[in-house]
């Protein structure tokens, strides 16, 4: 019996030590599931907001998972461009661009030429990458009015394949607060992220920059002013309409239009007429603690007009 008991104390020992071992390698793998970190919880801190005092939108540091990129000026070696605005991480991306292609006007919304061209300038900028084989098996839906919060869009959805990954995105564009806006988005074909609730946090930012008193003039109101200008005859003086006319070039060229409504004005001195001309614009409504003053132009019968002092 002696000899039977020897190979069996030696596998009790060797039992013993596996039991050991294995304990500990539960003791190291507990321990190393404590000391990593979740990179859920260790996001890299956002950027603050950036406010671009043209729209007075302010884009916030992050949408959801998509981190804001240093904001690109394109203004000072493009005039017209603007400025250029990105969000990503390695599954999706959302671009802002805001410029004006240097446009006396931006009329607010989706129908006017200035709007309709960006838009199909911005669609064949997709084709044009396609032919430079930058993107392949690009698919384009047909293009609608798509809202991000209140906000209408010109929008069409797209997928493409760009090295080899299979993608699809959305473009957005509208006139927005005297200003074109155009979004465009890009997300792995099959990816979680969803980009329209994203969106929305854009839609609500646009929203308090008109709470804040920023606006723009709409197509219908840029027409018939367009149209006014083109029966300006001062040959016998100055007339009511025509000071009004005159004044709101003033304005728009002083690019106060995003924050006064060229449509609300009196004039102030009407006795002053044929000769000269005083008007008073109102500041877009806004929920601000202290309003902008009105803005007042001075008008001559020669067609020169000046922007008369106030805060500005």
């Amino acid at each position: 019996m002696i000899p039977r008991s020897q190979p069996i104390r030696s596998l009790s020992r060797f039992l013993g030590a596996v039991c050991c071992l294995m304990a500990l390698a539960g003791l190291l793998t507990s321990c190393t599931q404590v000391n990593v970190v979740n990179p859920q919880t260790n996001l890299e801190l956002a950027p603050a907001p950036y406010f671009d005092d043209t729209t007075g939108i302010y884009f916030p540091g992050a949408l959801g998972p998509l981190f804001r990129r240093p904001v690109i000026e394109l203004e000072e070696k493009s005039p017209g461009l603007g400025l250029a605005i990105s969000y990503r991480n390695p599954e999706a991306r959302i671009d802002v661009f805001v410029y004006d292609l240097q446009a006396s006007v931006i009329p607010s919304g989706t129908d006017s030429e200035v709007i309709r061209k960006s838009f199909q300038d911005a669609l064949a900028d997709l084709q044009l990458a396609t032919s430079k084989r930058i993107y392949s098996q690009l698919e384009v839906a047909p293009p609608t009015i798509h809202k991000i919060g209140g906000t209408a869009f010109n929008h069409a959805t797209f997928q493409y394949t760009e090295g080899l990954v299979p993608k699809q995105g959305e473009l957005y564009v509208a006139g927005v607060n005297s200003q074109i806006l155009k979004i465009r988005t890009a997300k792995r074909l099959g990816s979680s992220i969803d980009i329209p609730r994203l969106l929305a946090y854009l839609g609500q930012t646009i929203e308090q920059s008109r709470l804040a008193g920023f606006g723009g003039i709409s197509n219908e109101d840029f027409k018939r002013i367009s149209a006014e200008l083109g029966q300006i005859n001062l040959d016998d003086g100055l007339s009511a309409n025509e000071a009004i006319s005159i004044a709101q070039i003033e304005l728009v060229g002083n690019k106060l239009h995003n924050r006064y409504d060229v449509t609300r004005h009196r004039i102030i001195d009407p006795g002053a007429l044929p000769d000269s001309a005083t008007v008073i614009f109102s500041p877009y409504p806004s929920n601000a603690t202290k309003p902008l003053p009105p803005a007042l132009v001075s008008v001559r019968k020669t067609g020169r007009a000046e922007l008369l002092d106030t805060q500005f």
